[in-house]
Formats: C-alpha cells, sequence, structure tokens
C-alpha cells in the first residue's frame, strides 16, 4: 500500500496534487511535504480503497516505520511499535505506550479499543520520532493521530453494503445534513459482523455452562454457549458531529460510542525447528533423526494439539476449547473552540472526555498436558484533557505555544486459573470423554477467591510548551529554524488491594513522578520549490509506572529517548513523482522493560525494569509515488532498522539490572557442563559477577517491532468503462521476522572454571508479514439526480499466507519427557474475500 498521502478523486485516482494534502502534524495546517520531519498521511478515500478499517489493519510495513499488531489476538486492541520501539505488554493499565494515539486532538492512553472500526476518517497522519514538544508525555517514538471528517453544512452522503466470507457483513454511512441556522450537522454510523475463523469442536459440556468469576471482579461471565469458532466479531457505533461559525470563533463538537464483541484466537503451537530461531538463526536444538515433529500425539487417550504448519493455514481447533469473550466500550466528547483574533493570531480550546471499558477473557495455553490456563481482566479507563493554544503567523515567523492538563483514572483486574482433564485428588473433576475437551467451567486453585488481583491508577499531567520557526533574510529564505521546548510535571500513584483474591490489609501504594524538560531543534534548507532537506534532533519521555503482573508492585522510573534525524522531502517530473527519504538514529536511557522473573515456575509473574544498559537502534525509510501515465500510479515504501543486543544481569534480591563484566556470546568454549556439550549461544560470566549477583538471571535483550527489513509495493490502475470508471488496487506487504512480545532470551551461563547452569530454553521465532492483498470494481456509476454508485470486489491475504501475529515464547515445553522449547502464538487473519455495493451523493 502507498505511504505516501493522495488526495484523490471520486474515482479513488491519485489527484495530480498529491502532495498537497495538508496534515497538522505541528499542530498547525502545513502541506505535506513542507513539513521537516518523517510523517506519512493515508486519506479517507486511501484508507478505503486499501480496506483498512482499523489501526490493525495497517500492520508491518505498510506504512514506513510504524508496526501495529492485534492487542493478545483480539481485533479491538492495538500494539503499536515505531522504529523499532514500543511496548512489549501493551494491556496493562498502570503502564503507559511509547507511541501515543490521538483522535481529533484528544489524547487515547489505552490500547484496548484503539483499533476500533473508523467511522469518519479524513486521514491518518504518521508521525515518527519523538513528538514530545508538541504531542506531549508518552510520545517518544512517534504518533499516530485520527482526524476526522468535519460537517460540510451540505446535503450529502456516503454509504456502503457489504458481505464476506466468514459469514461477515457491514454497514457503514455518513449523512451531512443542510445548514440549518448556521449548524452543520453529520451523523454516521456502521454495524459489522463476522464469524470465526477458526471452527471449534462443538462439546455438551462447553454449553449451558457459566465460567468462575471472583466475586470482587467488576464483571461476570454470563450464561452460555462456550463452544463457539474463534475470531467472531461483533461491533456498532455511531458518531454525531456539530460545526457552528460565529464570526472569528469557530465551535466544533463530535460525539462518538462504539460497542464491540469479540475473542482472542485459541494460541497455536510452534516446536522449534532445527532452522533456529530469531536470536539463534543458525540452528536450533537437534534431536536425532529429525527433531520433534510429532511430540504433540495422543497419550492415553488425552488428546493434544499437533505443531503448527506454516504452510497450511489452519481452520479448526484439535480439541473442544472454550471460547471465551471481551467486550469494548468506548464513548467521547471532543469540543474544539477556534478564536481568530487577528489575521496573524488564532486561539484554540481542545477538551476530551472519555471513558473507555474492556473486559473479558481467553485460554493462554493449550491443553497439551493435563493443565489448561486461561485468564481474564476488566479495565476502566476514564480520561480528561484540556488544551490551550496560540498559534502566531508571519511571513518569517511561524508560534505555537500552549499548555495542557491531562487526568486518567483507571481500574485494572485480572484473574486467572485452570481447567484439567483427569486432575488426581479434586473432587468433582471427572475426566471428560476422550480427554477433551478440558474441564469446564474453569475452577482456581487458590482459595477462596483464584488469582484475582485488583489495582488504581491516577495520573495528573501538567505541561507548557512552545515552538517556534523562523525564516532568517538569508539564502533568499531558503533557511528555516525550529526550536521547541516542552516543561512536564507528571505524577502517577497506583495502589492494589486485592492479590491472589484476599484483599490485603494494608494496600500496596507506589508513586512515579517526573519533572523535566525536553527540546527539539530543525533546521530546514528548500533547496528548490519541490526539494527540501532537514535535520533534526529531539527528546522525549515515557512515564514510570507500575506492572500489573508483579508480585511486589513497586514503581519504575521515567525512560528518556534521544533522536537524530536526517532528511530529504522531493517532487520531481512536474510533482507527478514524490521520494522521500529519512534516516535515524536514537538511544533510549533507563528503558521500561517487563520481564519474566520466575519463567520456569511461574510464568505469569513478571516486573518492569529500568535497564541499566541503554538500547540504541539506527535506520533507514524510504518513500516512493508516482504517477506513471493518466490512470496508472505506483508506490513504495521500506524501511531498515539496525538495533542493539544487549546482555543484562537481573538481581532477585534487589530487582535491579546490572551489565554484567567482561562477557561475551560464545560460539564455542569451555562448555562441557553445558546440556548436550553444545554451549553455543552462552554468556561467559566472571565468578565474580555471579557471587556478587546469586541466583541471578542473564538474558539478551532485542528490540520491539524491530524488524530489520520492512516494506510494500503498490499499484492503482483506473480507466473510464462505460458506464463508470474500472479501477484495480494490488498491494504486497512483507516484513522480515521480529520481536513483539518478549523480547529477551534466556541465556546459559558459564564461569571461567566451566560450570554451567541451565535456565529453561525459550523458543522464540518471531513474528513476520507476507500478504498481497487486491480490489477492483467499478466506480461512478450514474444513478440519477446525481447519485453515483460502486460496485466493487476485494481480497486480503489472497494466497492465504500464514503470518504470526504476536507470539509468547515458552520455557521447557511441555514436560520432563517431551524437553524441546516451544512458544504459542496468535495469527494475523487468513484469506478473506468480499464485495461491496458504494452510494455516493
Amino acid at each position: 500500500m502507498p505511504s505516501l498521502a493522495c488526495a484523490q478523486d471520486d474515482a479513488g485516482r491519485p489527484a495530480a496534487g498529491d502532495a498537497d494534502i495538508v496534515v497538522t502534524a505541528t499542530r498547525r495546517e502545513q502541506r505535506l511535504q513542507e513539513v521537516p520531519l518523517a510523517v506519512t498521511a493515508l486519506s479517507g478515500d486511501t484508507l478505503r480503497s486499501r480496506g483498512i478499517e482499523n489501526l490493525n489493519d495497517l500492520g508491518p510495513g505498510k506504512i514506513a516505520g510504524l508496526t501495529s499488531y492485534p492487542l493478545n489476538g483480539t481485533e479491538t486492541g492495538v500494539a503499536l511499535q515505531m522504529r523499532g520501539y514500543g511496548t512489549s505488554d501493551a494491556s496493562q493499565g498502570t503502564q503507559d505506550n511509547a507511541v501515543a494515539f490521538y483522535i481529533d486532538g484528544i489524547n487515547i492512553p489505552r490500547a484496548q479499543g484503539g483499533a476500533l472500526d473508523l467511522i469518519t476518517p479524513e486521514r491518518i497522519e504518521v508521525l515518527r520520532g519523538p513528538q514530545g514538544q508538541l504531542f506531549g508525555r508518552n510520545a517518544e517514538a512517534g504518533v499516530v493521530q485520527v482526524v476526522s471528517r468535519r460537517p460540510s453544512g451540505v446535503l450529502g452522503g456516503d454509504f456502503r453494503a457489504g458481505i464476506g466470507n466468514f459469514d461477515a457483513y457491514e454497514l457503514k454511512g455518513r449523512l451531512d445534513l443542510p445548514e440549518i441556522a448556521g449548524f452543520k450537522i453529520q451523523l454516521s454510523g456502521m454495524y459489522r459482523k463476522r464469524g470465526g475463523y477458526f471452527q471449534n469442536v462443538k462439546s455438551a459440556l462447553l454449553e449451558n455452562i457459566t465460567p468462575v468469576s471472583s466475586p470482587y471482579s467488576s464483571f461476570h461471565w454470563k450464561t452460555g454457549d462456550y463452544d463457539k469458532d474463534f475470531r467472531q466479531l461483533k461491533t456498532y457505533g455511531g458518531r454525531i458531529a456539530v460545526e457552528r461559525d460565529f464570526g472569528d470563533l469557530n465551535i466544533f463538537y463530535a460525539y462518538d460510542d462504539v460497542w464491540a464483541k469479540d475473542d482472542q484466537a485459541f494460541p497455536q503451537i510452534l516446536v522449534s525447528p532445527n532452522t533456529g530461531t530469531i536470536e539463534n538463526p543458525n540452528g536450533g536444538i537437534t534431536v536425532p533423526p529429525t527433531g520433534p515433529a510429532t511430540i504433540f500425539t495422543t497419550d492415553g487417550g488425552r488428546y493434544q494439539q499437533l505443531p503448527l504448519d506454516l504452510d497450511k493455514y489452519p481452520d479448526r481447533a484439535p480439541f473442544a476449547i472454550p471460547s471465551l469473550y471481551f467486550i469494548t466500550k468506548n464513548h467521547g466528547h471532543v469540543l474544539n473552540l477556534t478564536y481568530g483574533a487577528s489575521d496573524a493570531l488564532t486561539l484554540k480550546s481542545i477538551t476530551g472526555l472519555r471513558r473507555s471499558i474492556n473486559y473479558g477473557g481467553a485460554v493462554t495455553s493449550l491443553g497439551t498436558s493435563p493443565v489448561q490456563a486461561w485468564a481474564s481482566n476488566y479495565l476502566d479507563s476514564k480520561v480528561f484533557s484540556q488544551e490551550l493554544q496560540a498559534i502566531y503567523t508571519t511571513s518569517s515567523f511561524n508560534i505555537t505555544v500552549g499548555g495542557i492538563y491531562f487526568y486518567e483514572d483507571v481500574r485494572d483486574e485480572r484473574d486467572s486459573g485452570f481447567s484439567t482433564n483427569c486432575p488426581a485428588g479434586i473432587a468433582g473433576a471427572p475426566c471428560t470423554p476422550g480427554g477433551g475437551p478440558s474441564r469446564a467451567p474453569y475452577y482456581s486453585p487458590f482459595a477462596p477467591n483464584g488469582g484475582f488481583i485488583r489495582q488504581f491508577s491516577k495520573t495528573n499531567a501538567y505541561a507548557a510548551y512552545g515552538q517556534a520557526s523562523w525564516t532568517p533574510p538569508v539564502l533568499d529564505e531558503r533557511l528555516e529554524l525550529t526550536a521547541g521546548l516542552r516543561y512536564s510535571d507528571d505524577t502517577k500513584t497506583a495502589r492494589r488491594d486485592i492479590f491472589n483474591g484476599v484483599i490485603l490489609p494494608v494496600q500496596l501504594r507506589n508513586e512515579a513522578k517526573e519533572k523535566r524538560v525536553d527540546p527539539a531543534f530543525t533546521a530546514k534548507v528548500k533547496l528548490t520549490e519541490d526539494l527540501n532537506t532537514y535535520v533534526r534532533y529531539a527528546s522525549g519521555f515515557r512515564d514510570g509506572g507500575a506492572n500489573v503482573r508483579s508480585q511486589v508492585f513497586t514503581a519504575y522510573d521515567t525512560e528518556v529517548l534521544k533522536s537524530w534525524e536526517i532528511g530529504i522531502k522531493s517532487q520531481w517530473f512536474d510533482r507527478r513523482v514524490t521520494f522521500n527519504v529519512a534516516a535515524f538514529k536514537y538511544k533510549v536511557d533507563d528503558q521500561q522493560q517487563s520481564i519474566q522473573t520466575s519463567p520456569a515456575t511461574n510464568p505469569s509473574i513478571s516486573d518492569t525494569f529500568n535497564v541499566s544498559v541503554p538500547y540504541k537502534a539506527k535506520g533507514l525509510e524510504v518513500e516512493l509515488s508516482a504517477r506513471i501515465v493518466p490512470g496508472l500510479s505506483i508506490a513504495g515504501n521500506y524501511t531498515y532498522v539496525d538495533s542493539n543486543k544487549r546482555l543484562i544481569g537481573i538481581d532477585p534480591r534487589t530487582l535491579t539490572t546490572f551489565k554484567p563484566n567482561g562477557t561475551s556470546i560464545l560460539s564455542s568454549g569451555p562448555c562441557a557442563a553445558a546440556p548436550a556439550g553444545n554451549c553455543a549461544g552462552a554468556l561467559l560470566v566472571s565468578p565474580a559477577d555471579i557471587a556478587a549477583h546469586p541466583g541471578a538471571s542473564f538474558l539478551q535483550l532485542l528490540g520491539v517491532g524491530a524488524a530489520k527489513h520492512a516494506g510494500s509495493v503498490s499499484v492503482d490502475f483506473s480507466q473510464p468503462l462505460d458506464p463508470g470508471v474500472f479501477n484495480i488496487h494490488f498491494d504486497w506487504t512483507r516484513s522480515s521476522k521480529m520481536t513483539c512480545c518478549a523480547p529477551y532470551k534466556l541465556l546459559t551461563v558459564v564461569n571461567a572454571a566451566g560450570t554451567a547452569a541451565s535456565p529453561s530454553p525459550r523458543y522464540n521465532p518471531g513474528v513476520f508479514t507476507n500478504r498481497i492483498n487486491m480490489r477492483t470494481g467499478i466506480s461512478e456509476i450514474p444513478l440519477g439526480n446525481g447519485v453515483k454508485g460502486e460496485l466493487a470486489f476485494w481480497v486480503k491475504n489472497l494466497l492465504n499466507h500464514v503470518d504470526l501475529g504476536q507470539l509468547f515464547p515458552a520455557g521447557n515445553a511441555l514436560s520432563a519427557a517431551q524437553p524441546y522449547p516451544q512458544a504459542a502464538t496468535y495469527l494475523q487473519p487468513p484469506r478473506t474475500m468480499g464485495g461491496e455495493f458504494r452510494v455516493q451523493f
């Protein structure tokens, strides 16, 4: 898909002035090619023609530098990463994300609900690199902002209906009413429903049951059938927008309300291949003669899952698995006031009020042993923000100053438990016929109320910012200098009152505070009217917080990202070709990294550490779009990221990290005491380090979302064909393997004497994308009275490629009898196809 915005006509063809699209990347309107930073914009028509319904449809590689994937396999949650950096666990309500998400100038801090369907987008803007000076806290890696379509005040509409495979259908529409007493009103809404991608095995044992819930939980499972197919979706919502001009004062108000129900797909099991992993591509564990190709079979009548075949998309579960669900409710208010105080001065007020609720649960492992784990959560986020802004513009100066207050109140509840086939010594838990499905409803072995935990978090953040651009009277006014500064005063307080189903006699409390100043400097030189070059330095930060999976629930500190960027933006051949390049280099100090503290005994427990060794990355982004001949355009982008692999130690007594002294990764050496005499990839640690940090874990940290290579190409062709215009679109997106969720590798430790300790091996092959999409149809079909129609057919993932969407490395596989490293993964959607009819007037 093209990574450069295209202003488009009604036929969906790129217009001549592709780069004349206006963006608000600098909080004021500018032509895209004039903005001196790496920014990509996709217009509403481009989003529709590419089949982008929400942020998860962007995926890795479609936009330069951006990676998105479904949060824990759900379609309504999204994890965002930029330039090889992001959050490894975006689900926590007490933790902030490294990529900020905005809708109409309002920050949306939670990943849950971030991928709800886009109802009326005017465009999506993706800003890469630190944007803290204008967008504030937690915009250290970048910003994704959705700009909604404003009411036109003229009667008009855009409606479409579609159907597809997997019993999918949707309705979506927008209606602009004629101006009434100066008021412009717009109504829009959508409804979308889809059956499951994966068939479940029907079982009476999973019908008309009530899964267990803690009495402390804010939600309780309903009685119903839990043997439904996986990855079903139902969502609907609406939006009303009102705008009114009172002379120099413009008032804009919008309210949206969206509801969704979906579920995680059951996790697929990957077995370690001999070809190696993302950390060790030269080879995995060798098990004569061919490795563990068929270790998941039947055992005493109990069903076990076969390993995933990456050459064929799986379409059914191996046995009946409880199909749990998530409910997401999002609604919010936006009020923007804009006052033109003079020709040079504009004053703005941006007020936001939003509430996001997400609750439900999912199977988190498959019953390859008698035990099957489940987890549920309830998250309630209430957000208020108020921003005041002044923009002053003259022929040589552009100045933006402002202040903002941000408040969030979060309730985060977690529960976990197990089901079993034939648990010994547990009354009332009979073996199920044939060993499957697992016992339902789920139970918790922790008395009296299971593994339930509850915590609360409140954020109060104040900031003042300013940015000024100056065109000095030198070099024929081709030089533009920009400086920005932001002062931040943030406080995040958290408390836990229930742990493992027990009300704590003394609540656990923590606090993360930060007062800091972040600068940014940019120098742009306009070499010609259509050729700009720039260099930029900026810093950004992410607030500290707490880890909901931690037993001690202590706060971790702020992390800081400092970045350099140099870029060229150019257009050629009467602006028929656009070619942009950006090279970047950045460093993250005190990186916040979530790590399992006891992976061999309890993988659900983790803590977030401020890593003492900096994370560093550098890379290149290339974007190209071209009108070859009238009606034919091509576009593409490519991203290269090179990030460092760090060796760290974790002291279990202090829960702090340290850099081991005199260490190196070995390909050979004194490894006789290591398993099978093979110490490839081991870590040489001095006896002094081992003595100073007894029981320490040693890890290799990787980048999050740092695919070394990612990109896409697309072709669009349109030709008049009575009675309308024939259109065809094709795009191919591909990325190399990357880590997304557990970006670390436990290392075998060898001291100078050759003594080795062997932690549980972890298999992480990395996630990747290789997808082809297409869309074809006839638009501008005259239906009379100025009404136009469009009939289209589309296919996503044309070749039905099996792509891993999210992955969780595991330890010693299943049991001592099957000691092979493995991983559980959620998959990106299979091939989907359908048709739609659109009416515009």
